[in-house]
């Protein structure tokens, strides 16, 4: 028996394409047009797991339709797939539910150059479809004698617009063509296939040759999107090639037809190639006559690079040392005037201009090196407290480290006698386990910046992410050090807290600062013992306090004579012995010791030189987008060093 269709099961797919672009509604000027994004018209649809076809129909009624969204919705090509899908291409504006039908205005972007693309597409009537993307949430199934089930989605939730490729109906469209005759030949074999899989179904064929026809229904289906996806790269670069003849030469074009990889995008990138290469640049020149005229080209361009760069740095309000000897020459240009220089363009249009800045490598790398020495200025200068006391190492990846410290030999020598036998020592194989991870942000310096020369907003970014990065470093050693946040209810490798009773480094009922407590403290960290049971001695180094204590912290440390004595010619014996360190992050009462020795460990990416980094994340030719990234972990590597005490 076939499988009933199931109602749960249909309300998985969000993508539902319904209707199309309006003819006659295409208004160029503002890159606008009219379009009918979904209406009640049944579409024809197959339901894998059942096996079965069933007619859908989107009830369009104010109590069917969610438009919660429809405020901020966008227009995108096969809702976000594939290279195009990053970004949006549009967004929709005036969305109307009326009549039974829902509709809305799409403005194509001005900044996203792939909606260049895609506009042309429009205008040409090349692309015609939409598909609704959105969320079913009710549905109902009625099941139609001599017929196909009917199923209405009774309530649905409307998300954004796209542009597709294919139709759910071969029929459907505006100016139908020779390319989607050729999907017509292949929707008769999938009926065929239907068929047949029908009378398996009826003669009660066994499941196994039921699923091998699901199976070539899947592969017919496959088929025709591949052909029309196929016609349609083909179609896009045909066009581009006839808007702008000569560009390109014939083996190029050729080149282009035959790899399927390539796209009318790619091809269009290679034409703002070509046209920028036809460029004639003079070599770069530093004569004794024009000491101050650069000219740009390859000859020292390096060298031109490195005084731009200094420059920009110095006007992020850093001193470079040992600036580049032509550094003032760049200290007064715009941001625009840089990128001429870099690019060479030697013409006018500001958009032109920044889509050739893009295009190449050079601009969006001297804007990331800047972008990383302000960065290691700004962490390097932001406080911080925990790596004064902690030990810190270069990790290779990301991979889950396990540290087998804590179990390191203890105990004594033996004694070794000529002849003696010697006896290996053993170690635990607990251990504790940890891994560095990828904190970040991201920020994008597009065309309104460069235009704007608003090179201020972007170091100032760059300034916050350093003192964040710092920042969060500081956070998370404190956030460790008082077991909160990520870290609470955080267990070592004994399965108990860092500090714990029987840790014998926690004064859990709490003694104010004062030289009583602080010989308690002394006390238990030089009893500590390793795992033989052999005394350590460990002395501690660190007196650390939150800003309520750090007065009364320095007058314990500092103070020739004992704080509270009746004679004040009492030696202190804690003068100087430890270091005063105070940290914001603490909780207002709690104080805490730590030796030097190995206590909390952190960890920073190799190849990062313990900073944060900037990288560049994605660039399209109205901008580079960066990606601020810091790698960075902490964990409890020995309690034995640390004492804590929960004041009062």
């Amino acid at each position: 028996m076939p499988k009933k269709l199931s109602p749960e099961k249909l309300l998985e797919n969000s993508d539902f394409v319904r209707a199309q672009i309006e003819p006659g509604s295409v208004n160029a000027d503002e890159r606008r047009v009219a379009i009918l994004i979904s209406t009640e018209t049944p579409v024809r649809r197959y339901d894998y797991w059942s096996g079965q076809y069933y007619e859908e129909v989107l009830l369009h009624g104010d109590e069917n339709v969610d438009l919660t969204r429809a405020a901020t919705a966008k227009l995108r090509w096969m809702h976000g797939s594939g290279k195009y899908g990053e970004l949006p291409i549009g967004k929709l504006e005036n969305v109307t539910l009326a009549n039974r039908q829902l509709r809305a205005e799409a403005v194509f972007s001005q900044a996203n150059p792939d909606a260049d693309m895609f506009w042309r597409m429009v205008e040409e009537g090349t692309l015609t479809e939409i598909s609704v993307g959105g969320s079913k949430m009710d549905n109902r199934v009625t099941e139609r004698d001599g017929s196909i089930a009917l199923v209405e989605v009774t309530r649905w939730a409307f998300h954004e617009a796209s542009l597709v490729d294919i139709g759910a109906d071969p029929s459907a469209g505006i100016g139908r063509s020779e390319n989607q005759t050729k999907g017509e030949i292949v929707n008769e074999k999938l009926e065929a296939l239907q068929r047949q899989l029908e009378e398996l179904k009826n003669q009660g064929a066994d499941q196994s040759a039921i699923e091998r026809k699901n199976q070539e229904i899947q592969v017919a289906m496959t088929a025709l999107a591949d052909e029309n996806k196929e016609l349609k790269r083909v179609a896009g670069i045909r066009e581009l090639i006839a808007a702008k003849p000569g560009v390109m030469g014939d083996d190029d074009v050729k080149r282009f037809l035959d790899d399927k990889a390539k796209t009318a995008d790619d091809l269009a990138r290679a034409m703002l190639d070509k046209a920028t290469e036809s460029q004639t640049n003079v070599p770069f020149q530093r004569g004794e006559d024009t000491p101050n005229v650069y000219v740009i080209g390859q000859q020292n361009h390096s060298d031109m690079m490195r005084a731009i760069g200094d420059s920009l740095i110095m006007r992020a309000g850093l001193n470079v040392t040992d600036a580049h000897k032509d550094v003032d020459q760049f200290r007064g240009a715009s941001m625009l005037e840089i990128a001429r220089m870099v690019t060479g363009y030697s013409g006018y249009d500001k958009n032109e201009l920044i889509k050739r800045a893009m295009s190449t490598s050079d601009f969006p790398t001297l804007l990331g090196n800047v972008a990383n020495r302000v960065l290691s200025v700004a962490y390097e200068e932001e406080a911080g407290t925990f790596d004064m006391w902690t030990i810190a190492e270069d990790v290779a990846d990301f991979k889950t480290r396990t540290e087998a410290s804590r179990d390191r030999l203890g105990g004594r020598l033996r004694k070794l006698t000529e002849g003696g036998e010697k006896k290996n020592k053993e170690t635990s194989e607990s251990a504790e386990s940890w891994r560095i991870y990828s904190y970040g942000e991201s920020l994008k310096i597009n065309r309104e910046m460069l235009i704007n020369d608003d090179l201020g907003a972007f170091n100032n970014i760059i300034l916050d992410f350093g003192a964040m990065a710092k920042r969060t470093a500081n956070g998370l050693v404190y956030d460790l050090l008082q077991s909160k946040g990520e870290y609470a209810g955080y267990k070592m490798a004994d399965n108990k807290a860092i500090f714990d009773a029987a840790h014998a480094n926690y004064t859990s009922t709490g003694t104010a600062l004062s030289t009583d407590s602080l010989t308690v403290a002394r006390t238990l960290m030089r009893r500590q013992k390793d795992k033989s049971g052999t005394a350590l001695s460990i002395a501690p180094k660190f007196l650390i306090v939150a800003p309520e204590q750090e007065t009364l912290a320095l007058q314990l440390i500092t103070s020739e004579t004992q704080l509270g004595q009746a004679n004040a010619g009492v030696k202190n014996p804690f003068r100087n012995a430890v270091d005063v360190i105070v940290e914001s992050e603490l909780a207002a009462t709690a104080w805490y010791m730590a030796a030097v020795r190995r206590t909390l460990k952190v960890g920073y990416l190799q190849g990062t030189n313990r900073r944060p980094i900037v990288a560049e994340k994605s660039r399209d030719l109205s901008g580079v987008e960066y990606e601020c990234v810091f790698d960075f972990g902490v964990f409890a590597e020995d309690f034995r060093g640390l004492y804590k005490n929960n004041g009062q």
